[in-house]
């Protein structure tokens, strides 16, 4: 049966499943560290803001997302996949600064993600890992929710659409603001990244071939994940 809107395709979309190839294997990949919390869909159609989880089943609460959310995409009609996460909202004495600028587009370059002192940075890694853990664990009180792949836009599905394309795309429909946030993303090589996303909390991080579509529900055997090596 065909997708007649983007209130039928939230309804019956479910988030896409990772393959189990290495993550060394994906070609031409896009790589992002992985969200604690649910992985969802977001629908936002006229005021109507609706999340499902990756069953189908409504999420609620989060006015104060919904609020941000519906603001943020400033009337058009989206479904994205995000995470409702915490993680965006640590306090100071767990994160010093966080700051990120993505790179879809040529010429646009992400900046380095400031950390705390770099002295004391081994020794507070593993008692940030283990909070990261005991937030992931218990029920989310305040949440943001990050964006990491936009699905439809207004009259039309975006299943077909390359990945990069998708994510130039999320970039100049949502406009970011404290409890919305978009996923920040690097190619190859990325080394230079692996030990801010370490400072950050993250343990795991997903590779995505930058050609991939998106099969709602299905696996796909050019999205990976990994987990975050200690260098």
């Amino acid at each position: 049966m065909p997708v007649l809107d983007a209130a039928h395709a939230a309804a019956t979309w479910r988030p896409q499943a990772f393959g189990d190839r290495r993550a060394n294997t994906i070609d031409d990949p896009l790589v992002e560290p992985l969200w604690t919390g649910p992985r969802l869909l977001a629908l936002v159609d006229g005021d109507t803001v609706r999340l499902t989880d990756v069953e189908g089943a409504a999420i609620h609460g989060h006015d104060d997302v919904r609020r941000e959310l519906l603001a943020g995409t400033s009337g058009a009609t989206v479904v994205l996949e995000a995470a409702l996460t915490p993680d965006p909202l640590q306090a100071p004495e767990d994160l010093a600064a966080r700051e990120i600028v993505r790179m879809p587009n040529a010429g646009r370059a992400m900046t380095q993600m400031v950390m705390g002192d770099r002295g004391d940075r081994k020794d507070r890694l593993a008692d940030r890992v283990d909070e990261v853990r005991r937030r992931a664990a218990a029920p989310i009180l305040e949440a943001a929710l990050v964006a990491v792949d936009l699905l439809w836009l207004d009259d039309e599905t975006l299943l077909d659409v390359p990945l990069l394309e998708r994510k130039r795309l999320l970039e100049s429909v949502v406009t970011e603001s404290r409890l919305v946030r978009i996923g920040t993303y690097v190619r190859p090589p990325i080394d230079a990244w692996l030990g801010a996303w370490r400072a950050f909390g993250f343990t795991r991080m997903s590779y995505k071939a930058a050609n991939s579509r998106y099969r709602p529900g299905e696996t796909n055997p050019d999205w990976a994940h990994a987990e975050i090596p200690r260098r």
